[in-house]
């Protein structure tokens, strides 16, 4: 007995495979600013390796027609293996077409991998949300997803790919910006969690003030975040020559202290909203077993109201580190350094792929945030509480 037709995942399915079908597989440049000529699927790869790749999204399409329990098992693990296998594809491809070329020959990615990303996103999506894996298993599918892809770049197949090649040539640099980026996402967030969660329970304990803070939160969302970012300029620049303390520490009107503070302030409202309405939503009968039981207010707080709104709480922090570390990547144009850097380095080159170099680890990581945070919210989430 099967269940309904996954049509979220017939449609990611049919997107992937469209998109292997008629997109550009790679990209064959003479040098790495030139103009490229595109290549099919079928051209840049022999007959059994693109007839391995589209059997993957055939697959999926058939697991989505017919979605037992075994298929939405075989389709969530099948999702990272396609992906890798494509990768891999993409590795040979370039191998074969840089030594058939000249000394500066690059080869990109082309557009029909990353439509197929979205295409098997969605699939693994709609997979994953119907299997509900165990929060051991979650770990266990990203750590081996990671592995393959450590395993994939160790054996130096994707040396010849044009993104790699950037990398390469920037490899000091790249390590240096992952840990700016890591530095201002990190401390952003746990400055919006230090300041936004005391708020977020005061929020729901006074009802007056409510209002007001939202309406400031609302209306500092509303700031666009180059606008931000310029405002605090000349306030932290006078501050910084005016505080021997704070010069020190390298506070400037440009660098890491405006992108903190503007992203603090940018991350308060989903977790002052999510910690107000992780407390609100708490039924009252909870509350009053918890009375009925003896407990004073701190044992209440402690042990009924937080436990039963940590995982709202926690979705509000999800969505803040999310969000940060997207932006965090814009705070480069104040020389805050992280992987913006090499996004705008290559808007001003026009060279593609040292866009993707500083636009790919972040999609990852946000990708790798928002799943160890849903992880976490699995497990802390009380049961019989959805």
């Amino acid at each position: 007995m099967h269940s309904s037709v996954s049509k979220v995942g017939l449609a990611g399915g049919v997107f992937a495979a469209a998109s292997l079908l008629l997109g550009d597989f790679v990209i064959v440049r003479p040098n790495r600013l030139a103009p490229g000529e595109p290549l099919s699927l079928f051209a840049a790869l022999s007959m059994w390796q693109w007839s391995v790749c589209l059997l993957g999204p055939l697959l999926l399409l058939y697991w989505s027609w017919r979605p037992s329990r075994r298929s939405v098992f075989l389709a969530t693990l099948a999702v990272p293996l396609i992906f890798l296998l494509l990768l891999w594809c993409q590795g040979a491809a370039a191998r074969e077409l840089t030594l058939a070329g000249e000394r500066f020959t690059r080869v990109s990615v082309g557009s029909s991998l990353w439509l197929a990303m979205l295409g098997l996103f969605v699939v693994f999506t709609d997979m994953f949300r119907r299997s509900s894996p165990e929060p051991v298993a979650r770990a266990a599918l990203l750590v081996s997803f990671l592995a393959g892809l450590a395993a994939i770049i160790a054996t130096g197949l994707l040396d010849n790919l044009s993104l790699m090649l950037e990398f390469a040539s920037r490899s000091d640099r790249f390590a240096a910006e992952s840990v700016d980026h890591l530095f201002i996402t990190g401390l952003s967030v746990g400055c919006s969690a230090t300041l936004g969660l005391p708020v977020g329970v005061a929020t729901f304990k006074y009802a007056r003030a409510r209002a007001s803070v939202f309406s400031v939160l609302n209306i500092i969302q509303t700031i666009p975040s180059l606008a931000l970012f310029g405002l605090l300029i000349a306030p932290l620049a006078w501050l910084s020559g005016e505080v021997a303390l704070l010069r020190d520490m390298g506070v400037r009107g440009i660098g890491w202290a405006p992108a903190v503070i503007a992203l603090t302030l940018y991350a308060l409202l989903p977790i002052v909203r999510n910690t107000y309405a992780g407390f609100a939503a708490i039924d009252e009968s909870v509350l009053e077993a918890g009375r009925g039981m003896g407990m004073d207010k701190i044992q209440m707080f402690l042990r009924v109201e937080l436990p039963v709104a940590a995982p709202i709480i926690l979705n509000g922090l999800r969505i803040a580190c999310v969000q940060n570390v997207g932006n965090t990547a814009v705070a480069a144009l104040i020389g805050a350094g992280g992987f913006g850097v090499f996004i705008f380095q290559g808007l001003g080159q026009s060279a593609i792929d040292l866009v993707l170099l500083g636009a790919v680890p972040t999609i990852m990581l946000a990708v790798v945030v928002d799943f160890l945070f849903q992880a976490v919210i699995t497990m802390t989430t009380p049961r019989g509480f959805s």
